[in-house]
């Protein structure tokens, strides 16, 4: 038997989590998203690694981008003023940060940019968080991708007093993305049907502190 190309490798060491990021699935970030996700296409044209590694790589060069961008990475969220397309709470979740009190991260609708699909894409979403206990449904998956980032800390990230609460935002909303991933899977949308997809979200919380001063913006 022939040795399996570095294509048919990449294919084998597949989990459920490189399917929702290459779903498009909503990143943990005001950060644009196609910038997020085409940082980590690049990452993988350079390296091939284990699956285990790959996921902290991917989240861990979430957070660092969030950690340097201080205040400005919530710009729009300091003031309070959610962004086009989240005004409207219908797909929110909530959850406590560990400094930063009470949160809530919204959600907008999906743009698959396929016609044929777009209108039962967004109804599939709107039931599910309509008629869904999110939190619930997402919680299995949180120790998960806490487990992950808490893996991969270094000196140097580990001392910045924002770590647990961009920990937490990151755990809690990749939770609820994987939660919602199956939710789509089940109703015919895998991770192909939905190659390309745009979505954002945006967080606030009680005592959101962007820049690490202490006080909330």
């Amino acid at each position: 038997m022939s040795e399996p190309t570095p294509d048919e490798e990449e294919l084998m060491t597949r989990d459920a989590l490189d399917d929702l990021l290459d779903a498009a699935a909503p990143p943990a970030a005001t950060v644009d998203d196609r910038d997020v996700l085409a940082m980590v296409a690049d990452a993988r044209k350079e390296v091939r690694v284990a699956p285990r590694a790959k996921r902290a790589a991917v989240i861990t060069g979430v957070l660092a981008i969030l950690m340097a961008g201080g205040a400005g990475v919530a710009t729009a969220s300091s003031d309070w003023l959610w962004g086009d397309g989240l005004e409207n709470p219908d797909r929110s979740y909530a959850y406590t940060s560990p400094t930063w009190g009470e949160c809530e991260i919204r959600f907008s609708g999906f743009d698959t940019h396929k016609p044929l699909i777009q209108g039962d894409v967004n109804r599939v979403v709107d039931e599910w968080f309509a008629n869904t206990d999110v939190e619930a449904a997402a919680e299995p998956f949180v120790a998960k991708y806490l487990a992950v980032m808490a893996d991969s800390r270094d000196a140097e990230n580990s001392a910045d007093p924002r770590l647990p609460d961009l920990e937490a935002w990151t755990a809690h909303e990749q939770a609820l993305s994987e939660a919602l991933h199956m939710e789509l899977k089940m109703h015919g949308y895998d991770s192909g049907a939905l190659a390309g997809t745009d979505s954002h979200s945006q967080l606030h919380c009680e005592g959101e502190d962007w820049d690490g001063t202490g006080a909330a913006e």
